[in-house]
């Protein structure tokens, strides 16, 4: 159930005077520069005049809702029954029926009855930390349920730390005032904790049970997180996972080593990637921690350029996506995704302040902010370029996920977890091809480049 939503559509400036002719100041400003360095006083002649214009066209910028919303709004109740069935035991064949439903009714592929039969392991790069759950669980549970095999990859196979947002229940998006993290999603997080998690969760549970005995205003206090379930299966995954660096031993020599260095980390290098064979795709899940763990990261780019040059899929869900937006061919240094579809958090829900950064008591990190280091949508529209392909956004239209060329796949934000899995099942179990769009109102497109979803960096 997806509530519909109107846009109010931006550049309707009439009412401000001087609005428009100030517009065209800019854009024949920008237009004539034609790339090279723009001189601004060409269209303003005052800072004055350039602060009033900056006002008001950034009022305008971001499309918004015609009526505010007064109350958080479920937008994918599915997604919270799947979850919600998932961590609730229910039966098997009934959760595999859940998920061939899913991906029907999303991408239109029938996959009922197929299952993943000649060992296909998929690896996941997971944060240490942040709000990653349902980007991970959703989908490693789909594939897994599906007969996949699916390895946890971390920085150093140390154990991921899900912060507080990952395990409690609600987390409200900013932009669209609607719940990401409902207590179904929360609650299959749970399961997922290792025992050392599990461990210093109760730690923390008893003693916000003890603060309230002791208490002579129990409102003022943080509430007493949900008792755990009893441990199962999902409390493995994230156990032991894999360590990057067994995977990947070095990404390319630093000049401090010289040229003679090139041939031993050639050689090793080769080692490494061609071991790689032995998974059938590979995932980057979001939160906030991806922004660190997964920036810059070389060897997560050696990893990302064999996979796609060889044909491998790949999924960024959520800020996982960074790694698509950074990684670039080794011999031009042209960006892999050039072409592509891609989507990602955009500028109406970019995580700003207090959103992105979450302390584990579930406060927010005030040095910080909460802010977000890193436009996403922006990195990915400047790596896809400006002739084919795009970055793909719908405001309001939540869950949504891409597949381009069958062989990219690419989740917008929390939840997508979910839906990439859908557009990965139905790829590798009903072959599905081509470039495809799963929308938040439930129903699938084939993507073009003229699609009115699809975005592209601004190039005069």
């Amino acid at each position: 159930m997806v509530e519909a939503t109107t846009e109010k559509k931006s550049g309707n400036r009439g009412t401000n005077t001087g609005m428009e002719t100030l517009d065209g100041n800019v854009r024949k400003t920008v237009e004539s520069a034609r790339g090279s360095r723009i001189d601004w006083s060409q269209a303003f002649g005052t800072f004055k005049s350039a602060a009033q214009h900056t006002a008001l066209a950034s009022a305008k910028r971001i499309p918004l809702f015609q009526t505010a919303r007064p109350a958080p709004v479920d937008r994918h109740l599915s997604i919270d029954r799947m979850a919600a069935a998932l961590a609730g035991g229910t039966p098997k064949n009934e959760l595999v029926a859940m998920i061939d439903d899913d991906v029907l009714r999303r991408t239109g592929v029938d996959i009922r009855g197929k299952f993943f039969q000649n060992g296909e392991t998929f690896g996941v790069r997971v944060p240490v930390s942040g709000y990653f759950s349902p980007e991970l669980t959703l989908f490693v549970c789909k594939l897994m349920l599906k007969g996949a095999q699916v390895v946890a990859i971390t920085e150093h196979g140390e154990e991921p730390i899900p912060y507080g947002v990952t395990v409690v229940a609600p987390f409200t998006d900013q932009a669209l005032n609607a719940l990401q993290i409902t207590e179904g999603i929360a609650h299959l997080g749970r399961h997922f904790l290792t025992p050392a998690q599990r461990k210093r969760y109760n730690e923390r549970r008893e003693a916000a049970i003890a603060q309230r005995k002791v208490a002579s205003d129990e409102g003022s206090l943080p509430s007493v997180p949900p008792e755990l379930d009893p441990i199962d299966a999902y409390g493995t995954f994230l156990e032991k996972p894999v360590n990057l660096r067994d995977l990947v031993r070095d990404s390319y020599p630093r000049p401090k080593q010289g040229e003679e260095a090139r041939g031993d980390f050639a050689v090793r290098l080769q080692v490494d990637l061609e071991a790689l064979d032995k998974f059938s795709g590979m995932a980057w899940v979001g939160g906030g921690g991806a922004i660190g763990d997964f920036g810059n990261n070389t060897r997560d780019w050696m990893l990302l350029e064999a996979f796609i040059k060889g044909g491998k899929p790949v999924a960024g869900i959520c800020y996982g996506s960074i790694v698509l937006a950074q990684v670039k061919d080794s011999v031009t240094g042209t960006y892999l995704m050039q072409g592509h579809f891609a989507t990602g958090h955009g500028d109406a829900d970019n995580y700003t302040e207090n959103t992105a950064t979450m302390n584990p008591d579930d406060t927010y990190n005030p040095s910080v902010s909460g802010a977000a280091p890193i436009n996403l949508s922006d990195m990915l529209k400047q790596a896809i370029g400006t002739k084919e392909g795009g970055y793909v956004t719908e405001l309001g239209q939540a869950p949504m996920a891409t597949m381009s060329g069958g062989a990219i796949f690419t989740g917008n934000t929390v939840e997508d977890g979910d839906s990439v899995a859908d557009l990965w099942l139905a790829h590798h179990l009903g072959g599905l091809k081509g470039d495809y769009f799963i929308a938040g109102d439930g129903l699938g497109r084939v993507l073009t480049k003229d699609d009115p979803s699809v975005e592209r960096i601004a190039r005069w």
